[in-house]
Parts: structure tokens; C-alpha cells; sequence
């Protein structure tokens, strides 16, 4: 069996062999962070020495005179022949240069910023309330039950496309979706005559390749939101991405991978295993269906955790819908004291500096703090119900998680309540460990000025490319792919990517949640077969009880397969999501329009 610790030296080794051992001479993500913010911190003293500049550019409606009928004239945007607004980049402001972090000032500012960075992520609270919910719901057994139910009850011939769903549905649980429908799989199809190695694949195909996918939000889509945002806010400083802001083509996505996923597995890899491997089905003797069927007391938990959600909902659609409920209409967010949260570009001055008549003065000692330009708000008004995602995100994971604990007894207590809260929470730590670091380098790339620098010089080069969108999702659906090969991680390889790309592709009109789009596709797609993946570790464990002397890159051969074919038609379909001009979920467009 291959190893994933071997050096490529020790025998003859493929190419993906060479990945698998380059990939894990990478640092853990924490690490890597750490090294990319120092790096930073290098390269802004390196350009501040070279005088390195860039000129910003903007992004401008281009506008044409239109005579009224009473012969006025109105300015109204140029048109493209698919009917969107054309845009023209013109300089705007002086060259930028890099601000060196090391020197005095600079190493003030690393020091005295860290906790602020941490703290003012926008993905901390966004996950770490999320979790909450969803951590609660898979401690007492929801999430499990829920899966094993819907699996076991699904007819013989509608079996593949079941399991992909359940697969490409099973990232809201966490890991539950690895750890229990592979093997539960594998035993439906023995069960009913059929290859188990074919619903064990089906089965990671779906939650693996469907990583991306999705019918409800879940942990993930809050880191990506705070990190789409942030990068979206070194062009436009307003820009507000919400968490649902995929999630119309998050639930598309789930039946593109469903079909893509029943298509290889019925048409291409059971035939090829019922040829090559048919002693994988001999003497077998599995009893994990069984163990996989629901007791009473879970068929009544679930019952009444159904029951839950129903009300929820119902619930929240009379708070949205009816006049004069909490969540209809629209609200703007304030503190306590009915303030508003507001962001101001300051100057700093030596105490007792003469400021200008007219400046708002914030401070006088020790040093002299007057505001430059308006304050602009943290949060902006809208519809209420946009305010309370997560919260309500939060209660429509706790309703049914609660009401399952109570029905089958998992809920005893007041121990067992917390214990289910924190449960949630231990599963993310490691996340927050390298949230620390990665906010240290997203605020270095910002204080030094080379997040602008590489935006603007990288949007330029695209826009003078002239690219269609169409075009810029695929290469960079490319991009994500290939980039999956050498950095594990969903959440962290975009927290590299969005700071650099997000930016660029706004300059030639394409929106974040485009960009966010595309990410989840090259991202999903190689789940399915980059030794990276940890969980190719479990997968492996179950093959291998039907296939004792399979190893790793038999796994990975098996999944390669669904890695093309769902990759090809998942970008497929998003170029034609682009094409038709469909948005990507509620208030989320596929084009950037500046001041739109």
C-alpha cells in the first residue's frame, strides 16, 4: 500500500505519487500563514528600498449622450451586445508605493494591530456562532439519523443518485457526511445485489466532489463570505457579500453533481468493477446495513426533529412576511446606545499641530487625530431579514438538534446541552488557530499597500486582455484546481487566492460572488483525488474491507473519473448560469458595475 510519508526516492513513483510527497512537505496551515505574512513583511521593506509604484486604476460606466424627447440630453451607460453596461479603467490618484512593515512605525503597527486583526475577521463570528447550531444538531445524532433514514429508504434503481445527493448535501454536518455514508453505501449496494465498491465511491464522489454544493448553509460559506468581502473591499470599500450569496447556485449544484456523479458511477465504474473485481462482492459478509438501520426511539427523534423544522420555518416566513413582524421591511443594525458602527480614514499629527478650520478633530493629546473624509457605515441599511442570517441560521439547526436530543435521550441535561454547544465549537479550533494567522497576513497586505499594488497591476494586464468572463471563470476554476494539488484546504487556499484575484476580476466587471463560485468548483472537484485530502485515509479503510490489498493510488485511479466528469460539467454549468445572466443567490450579481 502506498504510504503517505514515503519519499519519492525510495522506488519508482507516478505522478501523482510525486504530488502526494510534495504536497505534504508543505507547512500545516497555520504555518503557512505565518511564513506568507512574514514574507510580506519582507517584500514591503524590499519595495519601499526599490521604489516600486503602480498606478490605481477604476473601473468607469462608460456613458453616452441620449436626446430626450423634449431635446434634452441625458448621459445613459454604453451597452455591450449582450446587453451589459461597458466599462472603461482610467488612473485615479498618484502612483502607489509600498509601505515598509519594518520600521519603527511599521513594527508599532504589526504589534499594536495583532489582536485587532483576529478579532475584527469578518469570518470569526460568522463561523463561530454557525457552529453553534450545526455542532449542536450532529452531537445528538440528527445529522446521522437523518442521512442513514433517507439512504435506507430510497428504491434499488434510484440508489446512485440518492447517495451523490445525500454526498453533495452532507458538508452542513461537518465530517459526518466522510465517516458514515461511504460505508453505509458500500452495504445498501451489497445489499441489493450491486458492487459496494461503486456506492462507496458514489458516496465520497458526492461529498467530496459536492463539496461546494448544497441546500443549506452551513460553517464554510461564513469563512468564505468574510474573506470575499475583505478582498472585495480593496476596490470598492462599500462592498457587502452575504452568506447567501451562492446559495441559489449552491442548490443548482447539487443536482448538476447528482447527475454527474449517478452517470459515472452506473455507466462507468460499477460495469468496470463488476468486469475486473467481481470476487470484491464474495463472501462478504456485512451487517452494516443493519447497524445502519434506525431504532425506534431514533425513527420518533426524527419525527419529531422534522416537526421542528417545519415550525422554524413557518415561523420565520410570518416574521418576514407580515406586516409589522420583526423581520419585515427593512432595518439598519445599531449598538446599544442606538449608534451605528462607522470606519474613518484618519490623519495623525504631533500633539498641539495647528488642523484645519474645518476638520473634525477626534483627538488632541497626546497626539493630534483629525478625520479625513465622511465616515462610512460598518453595516448598511436593508431588508431585515438580511441582518439575522446567521442567528436564524443558528435556530433552524438548535430547533431539530434539541427536539432529536430530547426524543431519544441524548438530551438528559443540562451537561448534555453544553457539552452539545461546545461540540461545535472543539471542531473549529483549528480553524481559529489559522484565522490568527491569515488575518496578521491579509492586515500586512493592507497596511504595506501590496494588496492594491497587485490589483490594480494584475486587473490592468486582464483588462487590456480583453477576456470574457465566461473565459476568466474557467481559467480560474483552472487556477483552484491545480493550485488543490499543492495546498490542502478549502478555507485556506481561498484565504491566498480571494485577496489576490477577487480584486483583479472586479476591475474587468466581475463580481466576488462569481469568483466565489468559480472557487468552489476547482476546489470540490479535486477533493475527490488529491492525496491531500485526509479523509482519503478513511475512504481507503473501507475499500479496503471489501478489497484487502487495495492501496491509495487504486483509490485515487477509482476516483478520477468523477474528478473529470463532474468537474467538466459543473463549470459547464456555470458558464451557462454566466450566459443566461442568472444571480448566484438573493441580492448577489455575476458582474461588478461600480456604484451598482
Amino acid at each position: 500500500m502506498n504510504t503517505l510519508d514515503a519519499s519519492p526516492g525510495t522506488r519508482r513513483r507516478g505522478v501523482l505519487d510525486w504530488i502526494e510527497w510534495l504536497g505534504n512537505k508543505l507547512p500545516e496551515p497555520a504555518l503557512l500563514f505565518a511564513l506568507l505574512a512574514f514574507l510580506v513583511v519582507l517584500l514591503s521593506a524590499l519595495g519601499s528600498a526599490l521604489e516600486w509604484q503602480v498606478q490605481p486604476v477604476k473601473p468607469v460606466l462608460e456613458t453616452q449622450a441620449v436626446v430626450q424627447a423634449d431635446g434634452s440630453t441625458l448621459q445613459q451607460p454604453v451597452l455591450d451586445a449582450n446587453g451589459r453596461p461597458v466599462l472603461d479603467l482610467v488612473a485615479s490618484g498618484t502612483p502607489i508605493q509600498p509601505r515598509s512593515l519594518l520600521t519603527a512605525d511599521g513594527i508599532y503597527w504589526m504589534l499594536s494591530s495583532a489582536l485587532r486583526n483576529f478579532a475584527q475577521m469578518p469570518a470569526m463570528p460568522l463561523i463561530f456562532v454557525a457552529m453553534l447550531g450545526i455542532g449542536l444538531a450532529e452531537k445528538f445524532g440528527f445529522f446521522s439519523a437523518l442521512m442513514r433514514s433517507l439512504a435506507l429508504l430510497t428504491p434499488k434503481r434510484l440508489l446512485t443518485p440518492a447517495v451523490v445527493m445525500l454526498g453533495a448535501t452532507a458538508s452542513v454536518a461537518s465530517d459526518a457526511g466522510y465517516i458514515i455514508l461511504p460505508p453505509l453505501a458500500a452495504a445498501l449496494y451489497l445489499a441489493v445485489g450491486r458492487h459496494p465498491v461503486a456506492g462507496m465511491a458514489a458516496a465520497f464522489a458526492g461529498v467530496a466532489g459536492g463539496f461546494g454544493a448544497g441546500f443549506f448553509p452551513n460553517g464554510s460559506d461564513g469563512v468564505l463570505t468574510g474573506f470575499a468581502q475583505d478582498a472585495a473591499r480593496v476596490i470598492d470599500p462599500g462592498y457587502t457579500v452575504s452568506i447567501l450569496h451562492n446559495y441559489f447556485f449552491k442548490v443548482a449544484s447539487v443536482f448538476t453533481v447528482m447527475a454527474a456523479g449517478w452517470f459515472v458511477t452506473d455507466v462507468i465504474v460499477e460495469p468496470r468493477l463488476e468486469r475486473q473485481h467481481p470476487g470484491d462482492k464474495v463472501g462478504a459478509a456485512d451487517d452494516t446495513a443493519a447497524s445502519m438501520a434506525l431504532s425506534p426511539k431514533e425513527r420518533r427523534g426524527l419525527k419529531m426533529a422534522l416537526a421542528a423544522v417545519v415550525v422554524g420555518l413557518g415561523l420565520l416566513a410570518t416574521a418576514v412576511l407580515v406586516p409589522g413582524m420583526p423581520l419585515h421591511g427593512d432595518g439598519k443594525p445599531t449598538l446599544p446606545n442606538g449608534r451605528a458602527l462607522t470606519q474613518t480614514a484618519v490623519q495623525v499629527l504631533p500633539a498641539g499641530a495647528d488642523a484645519p478650520t474645518d476638520a473634525v478633530v477626534l483627538a488632541t493629546e497626546p497626539l493630534t487625530v483629525i478625520a479625513e473624509g465622511a465616515p462610512r457605515l460598518v453595516e448598511s441599511p436593508g431588508p431585515r431579514w438580511s441582518h439575522v442570517i446567521v442567528p436564524v441560521i443558528v435556530i433552524l439547526f438548535l430547533l431539530p438538534g434539541l427536539a432529536y436530543g430530547v426524543a431519544t435521550g441524548t438530551l438528559r441535561g443540562q451537561q448534555d446541552l453544553a457539552d452539545a454547544l461546545n461540540h461545535g465549537i472543539r471542531s473549529i479550533v483549528p480553524v481559529l488557530v489559522m484565522l490568527f494567522f491569515l488575518a496578521q497576513f491579509v492586515a500586512y497586505m493592507g497596511y504595506s499597500g501590496l494588496d492594491r499594488m497587485l490589483a490594480y497591476a494584475g486587473g490592468s494586464l486582464l483588462f487590456n486582455a480583453d477576456m470574457p468572463i465566461p473565459l476568466l471563470v474557467v481559467a480560474f476554476v483552472l487556477v483552484v484546481v491545480f493550485g488543490d494539488f499543492a495546498m490542502s484546504g478549502m478555507l485556506s487556499k481561498f484565504g491566498v487566492l480571494a485577496p489576490i484575484f477577487i480584486p483583479m476580476f472586479m476591475i474587468v466587471g466581475m463580481s466576488p460572488e462569481l469568483t466565489t463560485a468559480a472557487y468552489r468548483i476547482g476546489d470540490s472537484v479535486v477533493n475527490i483525488v488529491t492525496p491531500l485530502n485526509s479523509y482519503l485515509l478513511i475512504i481507503l479503510a473501507v475499500f479496503q474491507k471489501y478489497r484487502p490489498k487495495a492501496g491509495l493510488g487504486t483509490l485515487i485511479a477509482l476516483m478520477v473519473p468523477y474528478s473529470i466528469v463532474i468537474g467538466l460539467v459543473w463549470t459547464a454549468m456555470l458558464v451557462a448560469w454566466v450566459l443566461i445572466g442568472a444571480p448566484l443567490g438573493p441580492e448577489s450579481p455575476l458582474y461588478y458595475v461600480p456604484g451598482g
